[in-house]
């Protein structure tokens, strides 16, 4: 298998295809484009789309490169078909890993660096909502570090093309320790559910580990009733200030109204924990995407790297 989409990529301009990671929604390889000569990451997907699937995802994958240009939003550089159509998605690649490689790598990260990737996190995702574009799967795993040691949202809609869970009322997509208690129920995602998984992304890196970690032999059900039911643990008596615990606790409220009710307003709550911890808060980049152009006839697309347009610094 490896063989065949490393030769489909190749005959897409994408050559030395060497597999770096995978996961539920598929493999990502390190490629050589070599009509550019740089070196970029692609991710194929696992599932085979039909008809209706495959112009959702090529459409879908062409609005999110409005979105490219925000410093902690991965840019999405062209989607498309191999000759055997795998839908792919390239990417700049992303040396360092994930933000779940480093804990694995390093251990726990300290909650005033948390802070800091927080703040940044909040600015690309309320960009994103702007647009209304939900996340649906924030996980550390789900976020890329790049050559300067800041963090970008990756998989901006992926996991909704992949699928996932089956609920009572349908299918929820995302990663269950990472999921809103009322996505786990059949709800559909909203702001709010993506500002959760936001703050299980954060208490994970504090913690080293997820609020709602599945034990080991532990059934999925009991998992589940964990996380609908059961407050997060308290992260106090492991010496993390009240302010960030309180801050942290108030995204993952089990009920969406006690929430940040949108990603500004958690990342306001955070620069304010870093202002009160004596720390210089950092600045929250926040921008309304220009306008997507008409996506081309053909499969495959390059996609604009303009950016959001109108970007505005939230002052620290």
């Amino acid at each position: 298998m490896a063989g065949e989409i490393a030769f489909e990529l190749a005959a897409a301009g994408f050559t030395d295809a060497n597999e770096v990671g995978r996961g539920g929604g598929g493999v990502v390889y390190r490629c050589h484009q070599t009509s550019l000569g740089r070196t970029v990451a692609i991710k194929v997907l696992a599932s085979h789309l039909d008809e209706d699937d495959r112009e959702r995802f090529l459409r879908e994958g062409y609005a999110m490169g409005a979105l490219s240009g925000h410093p902690n939003i991965v840019n999405i550089l062209q989607v498309g078909m191999t000759e055997r159509d795998r839908p792919f998605i390239v990417m700049p690649y992303h040396a360092r890993g994930s933000l779940a490689d480093q804990v694995r790598r390093e251990g726990r990260i300290p909650w005033p660096d948390v802070l800091r990737i927080g703040v940044k996190l909040c600015g690309a995702l309320e960009t994103a909502h702007r647009t209304g574009t939900l996340h649906r799967d924030i996980k550390p795993g789900n976020i890329l570090v790049n050559d300067y040691g800041d963090p970008q949202l990756s998989d901006f809609g992926t996991a909704r093309i992949v699928g996932g869970y089956k609920t009572v009322t349908g299918f929820f997509t995302g990663t269950l320790s990472y999921t809103a208690p009322e996505v786990l129920t059949g709800k559909p995602p909203t702001v709010e559910a993506d500002v959760y998984s936001l703050g299980a992304t954060l208490y994970a890196l504090i913690a080293g580990q997820a609020a709602h970690e599945r034990h080991t032999g532990e059934e999925l059900i009991a998992h589940y009733l964990r996380i609908t039911s059961q407050p997060v643990p308290d992260l106090r008596d492991r010496g993390i200030p009240t302010d960030v615990c309180a801050t942290i606790e108030k995204s993952m409220s089990l009920d969406p109204a006690e929430r940040f009710g949108t990603a500004a307003d958690f990342g306001r709550a955070l620069q304010e924990a870093q202002r009160h911890n004596g720390l210089t808060a950092d600045a929250m980049a926040i921008g309304e995407p220009a306008p997507a152009a008409p996506a081309p006839p053909d499969g495959t697309q390059a996609l604009p790297l303009s950016g959001p347009s109108d970007t505005s610094v939230v002052p620290p």
